[in-house]
């Protein structure tokens, strides 16, 4: 896996991440087919996108619904409050959320990670 450094090194490795500000890039997998850890219409991705915009510089959902890519400040922000908001705007029942998994009262799934490169994306 690759390595993040938090400021610009001397000599550049290849496969190393350079975070040259203070935000990090964030992946979510929803999954469960198309219960509720789906994002089965431009309108719920607006309301998961709407919900994620106040931490976000950069958003997208991919086009079937099944990922949300996002470049966020790094102040105040984990994998599980990424989680949290996205189960929010998915679930009205009861979700849990636990290392960047939100497990949602169907038992759909959404997975968050920072990622520490930009190749495996």
């Amino acid at each position: 896996m690759a390595v993040v450094t938090r400021t610009n090194p001397t000599a550049v490795a290849r496969g190393t991440l350079q975070e040259l500000t203070s935000v990090g890039v964030y992946k979510a997998v929803l999954a469960g087919g198309n219960g509720l850890g789906a994002i089965g219409s431009d309108a719920t991705a607006a309301k998961v996108t709407d919900a994620l915009g106040g931490m976000a510089h950069m958003l997208q959902v991919k086009s079937d619904g099944t990922e949300v890519y996002m470049v966020a400040d790094n102040h105040a922000i984990d994998i599980d409050t990424v989680a949290t908001i996205i189960a929010q705007v998915l679930d009205t029942g009861a979700f849990t959320v636990a290392s960047g998994v939100a497990t949602l009262s169907d038992t759909d799934t959404v997975t968050v990670t920072k990622r520490t490169d930009l190749e495996g994306i």
